[in-house]
């Protein structure tokens, strides 16, 4: 098997559960990196840290599971953050910052960033990482294997601005059908994307290779929570994905074997609180101590 290296550039926040006055980090890239890195392989995050107690703990949480966080930016300002609720195990977003250090100091990529991102198999952005199609473009033409994760609220326009750039598409697709996802992938594979996947909730996913189309069920537990779910799937996906090689007989092989390996994982996930399992308390009364809000 091959050992995989895989970086998240994007998102770092901080959910914050009111109904159980704890704080858990994560964020899209970020959680990809952390469950790569739980998956055995080499996994590192870019992202922007913020001057606030909040952001030493995001950069900390990371640097103790033994991710590399030596390209992340720090910035004055405001931590990400998200007040939540849980519904039946799914998550309600209350409130979040819409003007955190992600969004007021996008990266720009320096060479110097680049040739570092292109030590690794994958590096992973999503919708919300603040990263302009531009400057996807960008790291494509560079030679960096992109995956993108399109969320639930994807345009006509988003797949058509950024498959061409990517090598791995995922699309969040529990309020479609099974049909409509088929034909999404379809176009964002169509337009340059070499492997496209859709989960779909509490339905099967299923991937797309240009030349077929691949479906897996979920694995049924009792859901204690399910943020982070996609990102854990996405992260277990390519890490299987990745490893694989030569292994596999054909690519419809590994497409399956991993399919099965991130339904699995992320079955291991939505069990636990938080996206990553990883928590702290926190006093509701004194989150401007925490958080520059």
């Amino acid at each position: 098997m091959k050992k995989v290296r895989i970086i998240g550039i994007g998102i770092a926040t901080m959910d914050i559960y009111l109904h159980q006055s704890r704080m858990y980090p994560g964020g899209n890239e970020y959680n990809i990196a952390y469950h790569a890195k739980q998956q055995g392989a080499d996994a590192g995050f870019m992202g922007i840290f913020a001057d606030d107690h909040a952001g030493w703990i995001l950069e900390q949480t990371l640097e103790d599971a033994g991710i590399d966080t030596s390209h992340s930016h720090h910035e004055s300002g405001s931590s990400g953050y998200a007040l939540v609720d849980l519904a039946e195990g799914d998550r309600v977003f209350l409130d979040w910052n819409k003007k955190g250090v992600t969004d007021l100091y996008p990266f720009t990529f320096t060479e110097e960033e680049i040739q570092y991102i292109q030590t690794f198999d994958a590096a992973c952005i999503s919708w919300g990482a603040r990263v302009t199609a531009e400057k996807i473009q960008k790291l494509s033409e560079a030679g960096v294997a992109v995956c993108y994760d399109f969320y639930d609220n994807f345009t006509d326009e988003d797949i058509e601005r950024i498959s061409p750039y990517i090598r791995y598409g995922f699309f969040s697709g529990s309020h479609i059908s099974e049909d409509e996802a088929g034909e999404i992938l379809r176009k964002c594979v169509e337009k340059g994307c070499r492997l496209a996947v859709a989960t779909r909730g509490h339905d099967a996913t299923i991937a797309y290779d240009g030349e077929n189309y691949y479906s897996h069920d979920i694995v049924k537990v009792k859901v204690k929570d399910t943020m982070g779910a996609g990102d854990s799937f996405i992260s277990s996906f390519l890490t299987n994905y990745l490893s694989a090689g030569a292994d596999e007989s054909g690519a419809g092989d590994k497409i399956t074997a991993s399919l099965k390996k991130a339904a699995e994982y992320a079955a291991t996930v939505v069990v636990k609180d938080g996206a990553l399992g990883v928590g702290y308390d926190v006093d509701l009364d004194r989150l401007s101590d925490l958080i520059h809000m």
